[in-house]
């Protein structure tokens, strides 16, 4: 499995392989990171932060709210 590279192909262009730059330690593995997490060396940020998962979760309560109810389910404006 190439965890690093995706296919892209831009419309017009041909198939291409794009590499994401290597992460540094200790966000290159999932234990040691939660261990710098848990331990105060690293405070989450980006996709893993309290922030992020905050709005997920709120996204995913309406998404729910929503399908029960039939109704659109607005979000407040950030």
């Amino acid at each position: 499995m190439k965890r690093e590279a995706v296919r892209l192909r831009l419309e017009g262009k041909e198939e291409a392989e794009v590499r994401s730059p290597a992460l540094e330690p200790p966000e290159d593995d999932p234990v040691r990171y939660l261990a710098a997490v848990a331990r105060g060396v690293v405070r989450p940020s980006g996709l893993s932060s309290l922030e992020n998962n905050l709005v997920v979760t709120e996204i995913l309560d309406a998404a729910r709210e929503s399908a029960r109810t039939g109704a659109t389910v607005k979000l407040p404006a950030r």
